[in-house]
């Protein structure tokens, strides 16, 4: 396995006929992860309304669902894409052509089955992969990924490659716990970006706070780790709406609570954080590449 990384290494210093990979792009967008410790507590919904978000602000957005097999971004904005993250290296396909038009421009990559075969990648696909992952980086602002649920390797994977991670937590105890240990993963892992949390499904602005200070304490108490409140979302029939309507419901409902309370994180977000990735000195495919290496490939 170390032979093969380091084979991996030498590929990447090395010019293809068709590419030329330069992990040190300073054109780098910036990588969110949204995520939860169980499924059903609403991460994708958020993933995708708060994507909209951030496009109506002026920025380029991508969103890559990479929860295996679900789908749930095309499913929640009803969008129906051809392909998945496998056709690059097995179809010949650019990063572009597997991307699907999203609400409001809001472009769409599936990771679809292909993300497990991304295991089963060799010396002469890996290259070309990372060199459109490179592409994907230099050309949006914000990539925004939908991680799976729970603390699967494969959603570690994806949160160690972000500059941030939102956490989508609810009152439910179990629900606390598993974003507890979700975050016990990523911090035993070397996550060393903000962790944001999330309150969703709360009657109250009071309970959303108090699920974060159960949270945080917890946190500080165990792991000696600051995490971040980001805000709160409260039930609203709206969303459920949505959710069957397949329509985002900041686009359903523009003007409700709800989509106004995803248009302040973002703007909270923009207002806090950009001077701080200014700093961000590794990009998407640089991170990719390592943790495969990592992996021994």
């Amino acid at each position: 396995m170390i032979d093969q990384a380091a084979k991996l290494r030498e590929l990447m210093k090395t010019k293809n006929d068709n590419y030329e990979i330069d992990l040190k792009n300073e054109n780098m967008a910036k990588v969110i992860s949204v995520s939860s410790g169980k499924g059903g507590v609403g991460k994708t919904n958020f993933a995708l309304n708060f994507a909209i978000s951030l496009k109506r602000l002026g920025y380029d957005i991508v969103i890559i669902d990479s929860d295996i097999g679900l789908s749930n971004v095309e499913i929640l904005s009803g969008v129906s894409l051809n392909y998945s993250m496998s056709d690059i290296v097995f179809s010949n396909k650019s990063i572009f052509e597997i991307m699907g038009e999203g609400p409001e421009g809001v472009k769409i990559i599936s990771g679809g089955s292909g993300l497990k075969e991304l295991n089963l990648l060799r010396d002469e696909n890996f290259p070309r992969l990372i060199y459109e992952i490179e592409k994907l980086q230099s050309s949006y602002d914000f990539i925004v990924i939908d991680t799976g649920a729970g603390i699967s390797n494969a959603v570690i994977d994806f949160i160690m490659t972000s500059n941030e991670v939102i956490i989508i937590s609810t009152p439910d105890p179990t629900s606390l716990m598993d974003s507890y240990t979700l975050i016990k993963s990523i911090v035993s892992n070397g996550f060393t970006g903000q962790i944001n949390i999330v309150s969703n499904l709360v009657n109250n602005r009071h309970e959303g706070k108090e699920v974060f200070d159960k949270l945080s304490t917890t946190v500080n108490n165990f792991l000696r780790v600051q995490i971040k409140y980001f805000g709160y979302i409260e039930k609203d029939r709206i969303v459920s709406n949505a959710i069957r309507n397949q329509v985002p419901f900041i686009i359903s409902h523009p003007n409700s609570n709800t989509a106004k309370k995803i248009n302040i994180m973002a703007m909270n977000f923009l207002d806090k954080k950009l001077t701080t990735f200014e700093n961000e000195k590794v990009g998407f495919a640089k991170k990719i590449f390592d943790i495969f290496s990592r992996r021994g490939g």
